[in-house]
């Protein structure tokens, strides 16, 4: 076991700064609450799971990123920057959940950036993206290993699934007009897929890792961000379908735009 640091070593250490076993040591050895311990509330990265639980959700994650990266239409990549775009997708989520807001007892609040990655991708190809960026973490983060298979559940799977519905809802019940699409999948379907994913995130966190730090603050805040986390999701997608539509791949001439 690694021995514990200071509270001057984990200041001055960048790697111990970046690091959850790092904080946590850090929190122990000094007893200052105010040295955030990371346990992000989308994704459970520095907790210790039971291990029953862990392989239960290793499989089911490794057997879906299995099939929907098998059947994913992998030509779509080949229009121009849409390979460029889906790689920094990858590359900037691991980076945006280190944004983090700790709450005081509880979970660290940051944006998902998932919903634009289904929205840009669809439901596989933005699958085994967030897939990547959550190993990316692990590695990076030194996060814990025997948390893949959740973590992979919670900010991959789940997302592309709920993403994907909400996309074939508003298609099939909506009028089909690039002002439906833009604003009924990118602020009011971005809405309802980080609410629902961010509560059932807090749920795991709360039934598996701290029952006795729920509260309903982490749930206020949660859905505050969730709100302007929509926003902004709204405002890429709109920019990226008008100025970059063959980054967009979900979004279709054909049905949008033709006789409009």
């Amino acid at each position: 076991m690694r021995a514990p640091q200071s509270p001057s070593t984990c200041l001055s250490n960048p790697r111990a700064r970046f690091s959850h076993s790092s904080f946590h040591q850090c929190r122990l050895s000094s007893g200052n609450p105010e040295i955030p311990f990371y346990n992000e509330a989308m994704g459970i990265f520095a907790e210790t799971i039971p291990h029953i639980i862990a392989l239960a959700a290793a499989l089911a994650a490794f057997a879906t990123l299995y099939w929907n990266t098998r059947a994913a239409d992998w030509q779509r990549l080949s229009a121009p920057g849409a390979f460029s775009a889906w790689c920094c997708a990858i590359i900037l989520l691991p980076m945006l959940w280190r944004f983090s807001v700790p709450l005081s007892g509880g979970p660290v609040l940051h944006m998902a950036g998932l919903p634009i990655f289904v929205l840009m991708f669809g439901r596989r190809l933005a699958m085994t993206g967030a897939a990547l960026s959550v190993l990316a973490y692990t590695i990076a983060f030194d996060a814990q290993w025997l948390n893949l298979g959740l973590n992979l559940l919670l900010l991959a799977v789940l997302p592309a699934y709920c993403g994907d519905a909400l996309m074939r809802a508003t298609e099939r019940f909506l009028p089909r007009h690039m002002f439906v699409y833009l604003l009924g999948n990118g602020f009011f379907g971005t809405m309802a897929m980080l609410a629902l994913l961010n509560m059932l995130s807090l749920g795991v966190y709360y039934a598996i890792v701290s029952a006795a730090t729920a509260s309903g603050d982490a749930l206020a805040y949660m859905l505050l961000l969730s709100w302007g986390e929509s926003f902004l999701t709204g405002l890429l997608l709109t920019m990226f379908t008008v100025y970059r539509p063959e980054w967009v791949l979900t979004f279709d001439d054909n049905v949008y735009l033709r006789g409009k």
